[in-house]
């Protein structure tokens, strides 16, 4: 019985706290970006293990909010790519030659080198996940996420 009286007073106590200092904001969701997904593949590249990654059409950014794949691309970087075709051969060969590490459900791939389309650049990153997204309705990963130079004037 005393055990009861415990707990209920316990409860009671919890409950008027909360009434009378407010319950613990609950965190906000973080905003969607209302651009529409193309999950279309513009090009197939392959990881450092041979993963397939594609680098889909995707979504452009949103203000603050980045999208992915081309879209992400030329809408966060565009003044960066002097042509897709150039811009494909460097993804291949950060892929193939930089260093990639895990960090959570993407892959960070970088390379340092003076021989990229960008010559101005000097080393680029590729962003990619190995992720399906069963919207995408081909059972590929969503792929590169995002590739960009650095370490330049770009």
């Amino acid at each position: 019985m005393r055990t009861l009286l415990r707990r209920r007073t316990a409860t009671a106590a919890t409950v008027a706290a909360l009434c009378l200092f407010g319950a613990a904001a609950v965190p906000a969701q973080a905003a969607a970006n209302p651009n529409p997904i193309d999950w279309k593949v513009y090009s197939t590249h392959f990881g450092p293990d041979g993963e397939d990654l594609p680098l889909r059409v995707g979504q452009k950014d949103a203000g603050s909010i980045d999208g992915f794949g081309k879209r992400h691309i030329e809408s966060g970087h565009g003044d960066e790519i002097s042509s897709w075709t150039n811009m494909k051969k460097d993804i291949d060969k950060t892929l193939d030659r930089g260093k990639c590490v895990p960090n959570g459900s993407k892959t960070n791939c970088t390379l340092k080198s003076n021989t990229f389309s960008n010559t101005r650049a000097g080393a680029m990153k590729v962003v990619f996940t190995e992720r399906v997204d069963s919207k995408s309705k081909d059972h590929r990963p969503v792929g590169i996420i995002t590739a960009y130079y650095y370490d330049c004037g770009c």
